[in-house]
């Protein structure tokens, strides 16, 4: 997917959607950026979230039916 077109599409999320992935964004690249492990990311993330459970409290992370129906009600298919 070309940069441009994932850059509209961040930027036509809510602005609480536009946060959580900025901050994730961040923590992913500190995570590539960091070669002195050798642990895969999937590892680090988990170990990250093991040490920091309420890291991503302030998200609302609200996926179930109810919620999807919710935002899609006033959608044209």
């Amino acid at each position: 997917m070309p940069y441009e077109l994932l850059e509209k599409q961040i930027k036509a999320l809510p602005l609480t959607a536009q946060l959580e992935v900025e901050h994730y964004v961040g923590y992913l690249t500190s995570l590539y950026c960091n070669n002195t492990q050798k642990e895969s990311v999937s590892e680090r993330i988990n170990a990250f979230m093991k040490e920091n459970p309420t890291a991503f409290e302030e998200f609302d992370n609200e996926a179930g039916l109810e919620s999807i129906r919710k935002l899609t009600k006033n959608d044209v298919w």
